[in-house]
């Protein structure tokens, strides 16, 4: 295990601040104050919210592993995975961990008891220092909060929107720092050429990423246009 989690949930590979690219000075402003958070554990908490796809689960991720090389345990929760047994006792006593990540948060919101475990979580961990990092795809304001313990508590959740890449530059750029990621060159021919044959949506991109890297591999050859080319002809 990567880091330290109840129910062995895993990180991806890729989920490191080093993949993350933002073309908005404000976000990258609010992003700063998410890592000074992290080194500094001042007892902060944040709510990422934007549409699926945009990276709020990837900077969960990113946070934990980041925690957790510095040898701090984190708890990564993704509240849409049906599969595991979540109740609301589940956050009973996670303020204790340096830090949390709470995703999917449109999952709880509206329930009374989530909601009090979830207030009791915000208030603590800002009492022991700790970081707390939420993320759903719903802007705060438009929570249906059934309690007001949580409306109160959320006050002292920053809040930061998260917004897909529009500028081809910077999608190139995040899919670079992802093939480095994965121990390949990606030189902008090809990925200008992914852009014009698929689209600029990076998580789409991504998984054509990860065939590319597998061809690389089968073929031990270097990733060029040419290559790109005839590989995504074939399938």
């Amino acid at each position: 295990m990567f880091v330290q989690m109840p129910l062995k949930i895993g990180l991806r590979d890729d989920a490191c601040f080093e993949t993350f690219v933002t073309e908005k000075e404000s976000l990258a402003v609010a992003f700063n104050s998410l890592q000074s958070a992290l080194m500094q554990s001042n007892g902060s908490a944040f709510y990422l919210h934007g549409d699926s796809g945009v990276g709020k689960t990837h900077l969960l991720q990113a946070s934990c592993r980041f925690i957790t090389e510095q040898g701090k345990a984190s708890v990564y929760l993704p509240f849409e995975d049906h599969s595991l047994p979540l109740i609301p006792d589940v956050l009973i006593g996670l303020e204790q961990m340096p830090l949390v990540c709470l995703d999917d948060m449109n999952h709880i919101i509206g329930q009374a008891k989530w909601e009090h475990s979830l207030a009791n979580l915000i208030t603590k961990s800002s009492v022991q220092g700790h970081t707390l990092i939420l993320a759903g795809q719903t802007p705060i304001n438009d929570w249906d909060i059934a309690t007001t313990e949580l409306a109160k508590a959320l006050m002292m959740v920053l809040p930061i929107e998260i917004q897909a890449l529009a500028e081809k530059e910077e999608v190139i750029l995040a899919l670079q720092r992802h093939s480095q990621r994965l121990g390949f060159e990606l030189p902008n021919d090809v990925g200008n050429y992914l852009i014009k044959q698929f689209s600029t949506d990076l998580q789409e991109l991504l998984a054509v990423l990860k065939l590319l890297e597998q061809a690389t591999l089968v073929e031990k050859r270097r990733l060029t246009l040419p290559f790109v080319k005839t590989f995504l002809n074939q399938t």
